[in-house]
């Protein structure tokens, strides 16, 4: 039985499980344009969140702990705005705290803002806790209940969401086996518990309500991708001949757009040795729609030592998260955080070609600022120069980057870094000056400033 599922026999239904589009960086520049503003990156990843969300625990700390493991990165739409989160669920410390509270449930979950970096528990009455989690006993353990009310479902993992009211759910994605008999796992639909209630819905892929994000799990996409990179031309191919065999890098991260998750990995080949990529395999986890997009360059791996070995930094010993993949001025780029043990420290903007331009800085803005400077000096990126003159009025210090405003266009932010000339080094309110700028979407780029 098991062998009408081998890859030796199947190999060409292993490698069209998922189906990968082939498209130009020029897509990945209009889908995924980070200077467009609809594009949100996390400052903080999942290791300082759940530092946060630990903090948040206070007095309840002895009865509830949190699950790195279960810390879902969603976008929430609040009040005309979307809000990057990393959401968990409060466990049960125990199985006598379980079974002390298994009618009134966990006391809700914490939520933490991954861009502002402000945590918050978000607390249910007294009767109207989480019941149904994979800490619960009895009729409340998760997985039972799902059980109970849907047999013959398949799922391996369970990720927890919030919708934009905040109401909490179980979202379990499900499979099927298509492959021989039982082999060939591939997504097939999702089932939403509600903690609370225990209520159970259940949808077909692509049927889910519109604020789910996770309905494809990552794990088992992930094995149909390096299936359909590795296993194109063949089982034996794979293994002696090697033409066209791809493999995913050894990690991944996520970006979030339009109420959407994807999954974003750079791919390689298998040569451990190899620091280069052909390009990016991102995957909708809500569709399940895979693009591949062809834009060779350096790996993760090799931005991440880039950023933690810049001379800047080096002495400190910092480490860098997992970069990701965005499209700035239709420059592919890494987005890299360096951060110690309990905060972040620096934002990096890698261009994903060479490597070879890398703006750094304390916050986003700064290090946005310092690689829109590198990008137009290599000619990279090139802007209509535009001239003002006006008086300071207003003046803040960014470390290597100032911002200001001038009388003649009140309300509007002028950068500059510090190092471009004496004049930006010592800048004070009340000086008239001539500037010369680059207009972006967000702020304006000084390259040029003097005094009169």
């Amino acid at each position: 039985m098991k062998l009408t599922g081998a890859k030796l026999f199947n190999a060409k239904a292993y490698a069209n499980q998922l189906n990968i589009v082939s498209e130009t960086t020029d897509n990945l520049n209009k889908t995924f344009d980070y200077e467009e503003g609809e594009v949100k990156l996390p400052v903080i990843d999942k290791e300082l969140a759940a530092k946060l969300a630990q903090a948040k625990l206070d007095e309840y700390g002895a009865q509830y702990s949190i699950d790195i493991d279960n810390f879902t990165i969603i976008s929430v739409e609040r009040n005309g705005a979307t809000e990057l989160l990393r959401v968990t669920p409060l466990e049960y410390e125990n199985v006598f705290v379980s079974m002390s509270r298994m009618d009134q449930g966990t006391i809700g979950y914490i939520e933490v803002n991954v861009v502002t970096q402000v945590a918050k528990l978000v607390k249910f009455d007294e009767n109207d806790g989480l019941k149904y989690m994979p800490s619960g006993i009895f009729k409340y353990d998760l997985d039972r209940h799902i059980r109970k009310n849907y047999p013959s479902v398949l799922y391996n993992h369970k990720y927890f969401e919030i919708d934009n009211d905040g109401n909490p759910y179980w979202v379990i994605p499900t499979v099927k086996k298509e492959i021989g008999v039982f082999d060939g796992i591939t997504p097939s639909g999702v089932l939403l518990v509600d903690p609370i209630s225990g209520k159970i819905d259940k949808y077909k892929l692509g049927e889910q309500p519109s604020w789910v994000q996770r309905c494809v799990d990552e794990r088992v996409m992930e094995t149909q991708a390096n299936n359909a990179l590795s296993l194109k031309n063949g089982f034996w191919n794979r293994l002696f001949a090697k033409k066209e065999v791809f493999q995913l890098s050894d990690g991944y991260n996520y970006l979030l757009k339009d109420n959407a998750t994807y999954y974003i990995s750079c791919i390689t080949s298998p040569n451990e040795n190899d620091q280069t990529s052909i390009g990016f395999l991102i995957v909708n986890l809500k569709t399940k729609e895979a693009i591949r997009y062809s834009c060779p360059g350096i790996t993760e791996m090799r931005a991440r030592e880039i950023a933690m070995y810049d001379e800047r930094v080096k002495a400190q010993a910092l480490e860098a998260t997992w970069p990701i993949l965005v499209s700035y001025h239709g420059v592919p780029t890494y987005f890299v955080v360096l951060k110690n043990d309990v905060q972040f420290q620096k934002a990096v903007f890698i261009n994903v070609d060479t490597g070879a331009l890398v703006g750094m800085g304390t916050d986003i803005t700064t290090a946005k600022i310092e690689y829109d400077n590198l990008l137009s000096n290599e000619s990279i990126v090139q802007k209509e120069n535009k001239e003002i003159k006006g008086v300071v009025t207003k003046l803040r210090d960014l470390g290597n980057v100032i911002e200001f405003m001038i009388d003649t266009v009140p309300n509007m932010y002028f950068s500059c870094d510090i190092n471009l000339n004496l004049t930006a080094r010592f800048l004070s309110v009340g000086e008239e000056v001539t500037i010369t700028y680059n207009e972006y979407p967000t702020y304006n780029l000084v390259i040029e400033i003097k005094t009169e």
